[in-house]
């Protein structure tokens, strides 16, 4: 008999539930610049994977794809507060005429984003121009394909993080800002699910981290390559070079699937396994990797330069000017933004124009709060102190890189705060956020309330029904 708890009503109930009202109840183009990266997953699955010349590059693209992204309509209610004009809508929805006449299309804006965050929507399109579907329909239907995609790669994470650990990959993936992103054409969503797959890989890394954060004698030796007698006979511990292998992959997979100025650069820092010396070494040989990911990042310094509203050589010239200029701005910011960076990381949609009702953010808050008090570690999976040091100075250093990068790329002349930077380019930093705060709360003794297991069976459901329904009233209310 299926018995009902928190984590299987998120699981099988809220989650799904969330994911289909996010992929079918938000009209085309109405999530972040989801626009752009229709557009860019477009290029992909037709071959176009990079920018030849500085400016002007362009490309043939059917009319029916370019009337779609240049639909009156769909620019208003991104721009605006207006409703999507359903007669319109399901007109061009339902429509099997479809203008395959060949078109210039101009992709300068396109030219920074990268492509591994793409290839899941690319390859969804690509099957789908086989079929007779429209582009509208293309849309909703590779959002459901990611949805399903990212659920099931969470449910696998899910199933193999230890049960100490599987309420943080929960409470991170049941956000609706993380389901929001999962189910759009977004280079947000494989990034997101990336790192998801690095903190499992990460908390379930033999040997155990330990008291101390140091590996046992024995278990470094275990991924060195032995050297035995006369022969020089190499004896290799492939399991153990694998896991490696499959920790700096998804690493690497992680950093290179966002375009430059918004990811946790310093994150890699953060490798348990390591001791530091051999920290080091693998992050010299990391370190060139990196850079070359990060190579179309120029298209958007070039942006940055050339753009009216924005003077990057201004905001650098402010910052050195007087060092404690840097202190003030990341204060500043920090204080403004603090309450927008909570609200958006667990949901504010669309083009940042609507959100949850306030109980729902409570809702979540208490979640929070329950999966700090709830996770036991055991003593193997209490971090050290240099190791908690290690953690704690990585995420401070890898938000004042952030903001840093706001400031400068993306804030106008004559803000005092950094501007740009939203809640949800923080999720990936969110189970590493609780990881570290649970270190700190196993002494802790909690005074739970005590509540009958039918009584909590009933709240569950109450719950859950209940973000459910103001999720849907909060998308349907704002375009329907």
């Amino acid at each position: 008999m299926f018995k009902l708890s928190l984590p299987k009503l998120i699981l099988y109930l809220l989650i799904p539930i969330q994911l289909l009202i996010f992929s079918i109840l938000v009209p085309p183009f109405q999530k972040p610049d989801e626009q752009p990266h229709f557009e860019k997953a477009l290029l992909i699955s037709k071959g176009n994977l990079f920018c030849k010349e500085k400016l002007n590059n362009t490309v043939p693209l059917e009319k029916k794809y370019i009337d779609l992204i240049k639909a009156p309509y769909l620019d208003l209610l991104t721009h605006g507060k207006s409703k999507l004009p359903l007669s319109i809508f399901i007109k061009e929805l339902t429509n099997d005429k479809q203008n395959n006449q060949l078109a210039s299309f101009n992709i300068d804006h396109l030219c920074s984003f990268p492509i591994i965050s793409y290839l899941p929507q690319a390859l969804s399109l690509k099957i789908l121009a086989y079929s007779n579907i429209n582009p509208i329909q293309s849309i909703y239907f590779v959002r459901l394909i990611m949805g399903i995609f990212c659920y099931f790669w969470f449910l696998y994470l899910y199933k193999k993080i230890a049960d100490n650990f599987k309420l943080i990959l929960l409470f991170t993936f049941t956000l609706p800002m993380t389901l929001h992103q999962v189910s759009s054409f977004s280079y947000d969503a494989l990034h997101i699910m990336f790192s998801l797959t690095l903190f499992m890989l990460i908390v379930s890394f033999p040997p155990p981290i330990g008291v101390g954060g140091r590996l046992r004698r024995e278990s470094r030796q275990s991924w060195i390559p032995v050297f035995t007698g006369m022969t020089n006979k190499v004896q290799i511990n492939w399991i153990e070079i694998n896991k490696y292998f499959k920790l700096f992959l998804t690493l690497f997979l992680f950093l290179a699937s966002k375009k430059i100025g918004y990811e946790t650069f310093f994150l890699f820092l953060f490798l348990i396994p390591f001791e530091i010396k051999p920290m080091i070494v693998s992050s010299l040989i990391f370190f060139p990797f990196y850079f070359l990911s990060k190579l179309t990042g120029s298209y958007d310094l070039q942006y940055s330069l050339t753009a009216s509203t924005i003077n990057p050589l201004v905001q650098i010239y402010i910052l050195i000017s007087n060092p404690l200029n840097v202190l003030i701005m990341l204060i500043k910011t920090t204080i403004e933004r603090f309450p927008f960076y909570l609200q958006s990381l667990i949901g504010i949609f669309g083009w940042l124009e609507y959100g949850l009702d306030p109980l729902s953010y409570l809702i979540y808050g208490l979640l929070f709060v329950y999966v700090i008090t709830d996770i036991k570690l055991t003593k193997k999976q209490i971090l050290g102190k240099n190791k908690n040091i290690l953690l704690f100075v990585t995420l401070i250093i890898s938000y004042i890189y952030i903001v840093l990068l706001a400031f400068v790329f993306n804030t106008p002349p004559g803000q005092t705060a950094a501007q740009g930077v939203q809640g949800r380019y923080f999720i990936p930093f969110l189970p590493f956020i609780i990881l570290l705060l649970v270190q700190f709360t196993q002494k802790i003794k909690w005074q739970k309330i005590k509540i009958g297991e039918g009584l909590q069976k009933i709240i569950f459901v109450i719950l859950g029904l209940y973000l459910i329904v103001t999720t849907f009233y909060s998308v349907f209310n704002r375009y329907y």
